[in-house]
């Protein structure tokens, strides 16, 4: 994630620092969660090309309770990553730029999306359960590759990664951030809660340049060759100037003024709070 947000902006990921967060490792619990994370990070450096230039580690992290019931803290590691671009002023945005813009979405059928260890099953279910998406590491490499040459090309007007909360949450941060609606058309079938806000499949929402559809649809033939069957790339809305409107096979599912997301995003902490 942290590379994909990095290559978002147009810049090439190329070094990682860390700071690893975990209970005691004399729990094998504890020391599990530290080695398991340490060997995650090590394989996603090595294949994206990032090396770890430097870190900190806090362990013990745990409280007691007057029973002596010992809580660890759920294992928290965090990712600094730096990347390069030539031309700051080249770097896009998250947010929409233009109404009538196209919504692209692209991302991995070999990476998992799951609504296990989700943002969702954590706030709408109470649970923090289940293990995170499993990740082909070689097509994330590979999107990013694509949506960074896209950028410099300049194509690409804005681009956002999928992560927390899934891809309703990604397209939602993206009306807020520009104050701009989209429609959206989602023909995948499955249960809605999974289509809106799983987790994982290397997944980049960008927008296209309504201008610039042409170039677009040149460029996707020239890369054609190169990519993968893994990967899909496909069109799934427009930039527009009211509401976010997503439908599923032709169905309205979610209609929401700007005004409303705006207001549950800017003011979440209330002055009550």
């Amino acid at each position: 994630e942290s590379a994909r947000n990095v290559t978002c902006v147009g810049a090439l990921p190329v070094a990682i620092t860390n700071n690893l967060n975990f209970s005691s490792p004399e729990d094998d619990i504890g020391y599990w969660q530290l080695s398991s994370s340490c060997n995650g990070i090590s394989e996603a450096c090595k294949i994206l090309e990032t090396p770890v230039t430097g870190g900190n580690v806090s362990l013990y992290n745990e409280s007691k309770d007057d029973q002596g019931i010992i809580t660890p803290i759920q294992p928290t590691p965090v990712i600094g990553m730096v990347g390069i671009i030539d031309n700051a002023e080249n770097a896009i945005k998250s947010g929409w730029k233009c109404t009538n813009d196209e919504i692209w979405l692209i991302g991995s059928k070999s990476s998992e999306t799951t609504l296990a260890a989700s943002s969702y099953l954590e706030y709408f279910h109470g649970h923090i359960v289940g293990r995170p998406p499993k990740i082909n590491l070689e097509d994330e490499k590979f999107i990013q590759e694509i949506v960074r040459l896209a950028i410099l090309s300049g194509l690409i007007s804005s681009c956002h990664d999928v992560s927390d909360g899934g891809l309703a949450i990604s397209i939602a941060e993206c009306c807020i951030l520009s104050s701009k609606g989209a429609n959206i058309f989602l023909d995948e079938s499955g249960r809605m809660d999974n289509l809106l806000f799983s987790e994982g499949g290397s997944r980049i929402v960008f927008s296209i340049d309504k201008n610039k559809n042409n170039l677009w649809q040149k460029f996707l033939e020239n890369q054609q060759n190169h990519i993968k069957s893994s990967i899909f790339i496909k069109k799934i809305g427009k930039v527009t100037n009211q509401d976010l409107n997503i439908t599923h096979m032709d169905k309205l599912i979610c209609n929401l003024k700007m005004s409303t997301l705006t207001d549950k995003f800017n003011n979440a902490m209330t002055s009550d709070f």
